[in-house]
């Protein structure tokens, strides 16, 4: 199966389960937002499945890209998806000529673990999330 960029009409069902079957419950609550965007960003944001289990779904400012959410699908999670949807992220983002993709993270949920283990840094705290940036070493 592999990848596939998100089709808001064939992908949708799929968009949706695996929000909620995620764990996440900011990822569950931002499912809305996932589906007006696409429908309305004429290609200002990316969204690609990887086999139904897990998807990357970020913004494209002019300077950077903006990383909405990674989900993976609780069964599926502690099998390095994570982690693929997140390479495949970053060479999108150097593909496109740029080189730093920021993320907000909640301080209480392991999400923040996965990205310092990425590499990522702590830029702000906002409310009760650690605003990051991941720079792409060329």
């Amino acid at each position: 199966m592999g990848w596939r960029v998100y089709d808001h009409i064939k992908d949708d069902k799929v968009l949706k389960d695996i929000c909620y079957n995620c764990g996440s419950a900011s990822v569950k609550g931002t499912y809305p937002f996932f589906r007006r965007m696409m429908y309305y960003s004429h290609g200002n944001y990316w969204c690609e499945i990887l086999d139904d289990k897990a998807f990357y779904f970020a913004s494209r400012a002019r300077k950077h890209v903006r990383l909405i959410a990674i989900a993976v699908k609780q069964e599926h999670q502690r099998q390095k998806l994570g982690e693929k949807v997140l390479f495949r992220l970053l060479q999108r983002v150097s593909l496109a000529g740029l080189d730093t993709l920021t993320l907000r993270t909640s301080m209480h949920e392991n999400g923040q673990f996965f990205w310092l283990k990425q590499g990522a840094r702590i830029m702000d705290v906002k409310g009760d999330d650690y605003e990051m940036e991941i720079k792409i070493i060329k």
